[in-house]
């Protein structure tokens, strides 16, 4: 059942992300709401969670918007894996944790994204892209993270996402 569930979020994120968040621009910069819930699933649920969240979440964000497939899911399942390693090893209790992996998992996306922008010939100087596009993002993305860290910490309290799948043999 968890699956199902962390399906359900990753679909409604894609119609957040593509319908809701275009209206809440601050400067023309939105949130990376998968970003938020990457880093979410890999601190409460470990690498594996934050992988496969990444790499599903990047996939349909590369299947639905247009793009070259599998980008945006190799940069959000390296995301998911590098917090996933901190699962258990840190103390999440305070809020300033989870927004400052928020705030380097957005970064690293974007430190990710420069060289294919360069690379397919963008002409998007570094230096703008970096402070106009990638910091106030990164921002944007810390801000919000305490709401969804909240929510995500509620759901993984629940009995049925710790559940371990267990088969008998007759």
């Amino acid at each position: 059942m968890k699956y199902w569930v962390v399906a359900a979020i990753l679909l409604g994120n894609v119609i957040l992300q593509s319908t809701l968040l275009p209206c809440v621009q601050i400067v023309g910069t939105q949130p990376d709401t998968l970003i938020l819930l990457v880093v979410c699933f890999g601190l409460l649920g470990g690498s594996a969670y934050g992988m496969l969240t990444g790499i599903t979440g990047g996939l349909l964000q590369d299947i639905l918007y247009g793009g070259p497939i599998g980008l945006n899911a190799l940069q959000y399942m390296i995301i998911g894996y590098l917090v996933g390693v901190m699962y258990e090893r840190i103390f999440l209790d305070r809020i300033i944790l989870p927004a400052f992996f928020a705030f380097c998992g957005s970064l690293l996306r974007g430190l990710m994204m420069m060289p294919y922008l360069y690379f397919s010939r963008a002409e998007i100087p570094l230096n703008y892209g970096f402070t106009l596009v990638v910091l106030p993002e990164a921002l944007y993305t810390a801000i919000l993270m305490p709401l969804f860290y909240y929510l995500m910490s509620l759901l993984f309290s629940k009995g049925f996402m710790k559940k371990k799948w267990h088969f008998r043999r007759k």
